[in-house]
């Protein structure tokens, strides 16, 4: 397979953190999963530090500011040629300072949330190159993380790559998480994509429920465009300044949810979801064996809301004002 081919497994691996236990912005992590060459995982580990700074509720008297912090591990247990099998897992901690509540529930604003899970991950190459793969997680996301079964999450992704000539593939792919719904409804979704890489400056991943388009129009610039389920938008545009660093502007838009342990046993379907937009600046240096990363920018549409899905983001919600962000991030890898 051409050296270009290997993109096509960058762009996917967004689609892949929807059910596997690392954050968006830790590809990487995943682009060893993907890569066609079996026996080549290596451990690797990240600690990320976000600060949103104080900004008004509207519509209430309070304020709103958030600190994060987010630990990753990724561990190959065995592989060889033919065989992979590792471990991932991530604990991510906020610390929210305000008085803000609930408008419909009356509750206060929880002071802290969690999210921790583990999940491990297999993939196979067959005798005809194809390349199949599965993922499981469990995790809970919570103001009190395992509080109880209700509070726990269950996460799967099935993958098969079949390549076609020596640039393109199929990518075949069955997602199931116990914390996303469909259509109201907890339910399997699969997926089809077409990996096509005409030349080396020009990829496309096209399908559902992903897509992701990346041009190179020069070898020090890279132009990105990404969707992934559901509601996550990312582009980027990164310049190569020199040799390893690296400076990028770009646009999001994300979401988080939590359980809430004392919500009423008949609204256990229910969860804080946090949606927000982020234009971002950034810097990344990348030695071999360590990498820092700085980048913040504006994030605005900030909103919270208690509901069973997108649907009931009108009521019960907390908006929380525009304002900046700043994030920093050092990764190791053995």
């Amino acid at each position: 397979m051409l050296p270009a081919a290997l993109v096509e497994l960058v762009v996917l691996i967004g689609a892949l953190l929807v059910v596997l236990p690392l954050p968006a912005g830790a590809q990487s992590e995943f682009q060893s999963w993907l890569n066609p060459e079996l026996g080549k995982q290596i451990a690797r580990s990240d600690y990320r530090f976000t600060l949103y700074p104080d900004q008004r509720v509207k519509d209430q008297d309070s304020g709103f500011r958030l600190t994060e912090h987010r630990v990753t591990l990724f561990l190959p247990l065995a592989q060889d040629s033919a065989n992979e099998f590792a471990l991932a897992a991530r604990t991510l901690a906020q610390e929210i300072d305000t008085r803000a509540r609930f408008p419909n529930a009356g509750g206060r604003f929880p002071s802290e949330l969690w999210d921790g899970s583990a999940g491990l991950g297999y993939r196979h190459k067959f005798d005809n190159n194809w390349i199949g793969g599965v993922a499981v997680t469990v995790g809970s996301a919570s103001d009190e993380p395992f509080n109880s079964v209700d509070e726990m999450y269950f996460r799967l992704i099935s993958m098969l790559r079949v390549p076609q000539g020596e640039r393109n593939a199929w990518i075949f792919t069955l997602i199931y998480a116990t914390d996303e719904q469909i259509f109201g409804h907890t339910l399997p979704v699969p997926g089809i994509a077409y990996a096509w890489l005409p030349s080396d400056q020009f990829h496309a991943v096209i399908g559902f429920p992903f897509s992701s388009i990346e041009y190179k129009p020069v070898e020090s610039l890279a132009l990105e465009a990404q969707y992934f389920p559901i509601r996550r938008v990312r582009a980027r545009v990164t310049w190569q300044v020199f040799q390893p660093l690296r400076a990028y502007v770009g646009f999001d838009w994300d979401h988080d949810h939590y359980y809430r342990s004392d919500r009423p046993h008949d609204q256990k379907d229910d969860q804080i979801f946090y949606y927000e937009k982020r234009l971002t600046a950034g810097l990344r240096f990348d030695l071999r064996h360590i990498g820092f990363e700085v980048y913040g920018g504006h994030a605005f549409d900030r909103f919270y809301f208690e509901g069973e899905s997108y649907s009931d983001r009108d009521a019960n919600r907390i908006r929380v004002g525009s304002g900046p962000f700043v994030v920093g991030k050092v990764s190791v890898r053995f």
